[in-house]
């Protein structure tokens, strides 16, 4: 039989434990940007551009970190071994889907070496949408002699990765 002298009495005046609060504070700020995302436009794109590498700062991007990638998001991407415009194709419909972080294609992707062992220049559509808003990013893929390549965008300022 246990000794009730050994077990420790809990008071009112002790206070919870400030890992405990923070724990749970990043949970409740979590599920309400997944509740709050169908009803507030800023939400939705702020994670759209987060799948596509184009948050304002590296902090924003690592801030929303914890919220889960979803599989809400219509995440789709093409590769084109021409320019976007160069060549028109009678049926230009080479569209494929990722679940999710399309920009994986081009990152970390498994199949990427397949595309990088020809050592040629690729072009990247990724798109993304959400309840009517619609992301799209353009990337340019230039081989470098060297091996690898650098990541050009070339649907906006031009910045490279």
């Amino acid at each position: 039989m246990a000794d009730t002298d050994d077990t420790p009495v809990q008071t009112e005046n002790q206070t919870r434990d400030l890992g405990f609060n923070v724990i749970v504070g990043f949970i409740v700020l979590i599920a309400g940007w997944l509740l709050l995302m169908p009803w507030m436009p800023n939400l939705a794109k702020h994670s759209l551009e987060r799948f596509h590498l184009r948050t304002p700062s590296f902090a924003i991007w690592a801030g929303q970190f914890p919220i889960p990638a979803m599989y809400n998001f219509a995440n789709q991407y093409k590769i084109d071994e021409f320019p976007p415009g160069f060549v028109m194709m009678v049926l230009d419909e080479n569209w494929r889907y990722a679940n999710h972080f399309p920009a994986r294609v081009i990152t970390f992707f498994a199949g990427r070496h397949d595309f990088l062992a020809s050592k040629n220049d690729r072009w990247f559509t990724l798109r993304s949408s959400y309840r009517g808003q619609m992301l799209e990013s353009k990337f340019h893929l230039e081989a470098r002699a060297e091996g690898g390549y650098d990541l050009i965008r070339i649907d906006g300022d031009g910045e490279s990765l």
